[in-house]
């Protein structure tokens, strides 16, 4: 891993008066766009906003990726910046546990969103299983948003 930082975008990130700032500006807007919108999603299908109708939840989740993609890029220039003190901490190993975790739900819920929406919008219960999962997203995100904060200090 010693390799990756000695890299022009590793030193950028790292040494440049805008590079550090710029990546994490980006990898903000990124988590801000993915987990907003898996937080939307997952708090209707357990209940909540209730105006919002569930046949719209693909649509979020399809920008959400947009924001998945965004993170992984950002995500990928600050990891080569400090990639030997990253790859050892536990911390940092969680948090990019909970970020795959999150995504595997979000990619398993979406075409049981696609197939069963309407339905539920008609007035079928949302199965307890989609509820289980979107608690579970929940929890593996901010589990993700916090063990990330904690990367910049532990």
């Amino acid at each position: 891993m010693a390799w990756l930082e000695s890299t022009a975008l590793a030193e950028w990130v790292r040494t440049s008066l805008v590079g550090y700032p710029f990546v994490l500006t980006v990898h903000s807007v990124g988590m801000a766009i993915m987990v907003g919108l898996v937080t939307v999603i997952d708090l209707r299908l357990v209940g909540r906003f209730e105006r919002i109708p569930y046949a719209s939840l693909d649509g979020l989740l399809k920008l959400a990726w947009y924001g998945l993609a965004i993170n992984a890029l950002s995500g990928a220039a600050i990891f080569t910046s400090q990639a030997v003190s990253y790859i050892t901490s536990p911390v940092y190993l969680l948090k990019m546990a909970m970020v795959l975790g999150g995504a595997i739900v979000a990619w398993r819920m979406q075409p049981i969103l696609r197939r069963d929406a309407t339905s539920w919008d008609g007035g079928l219960a949302v199965p307890s299983s989609m509820q289980m999962m979107a608690k579970a997203s929940l929890a593996m995100w901010l589990v993700a948003i916090i063990t990330g904060r904690f990367t910049a200090y532990l």
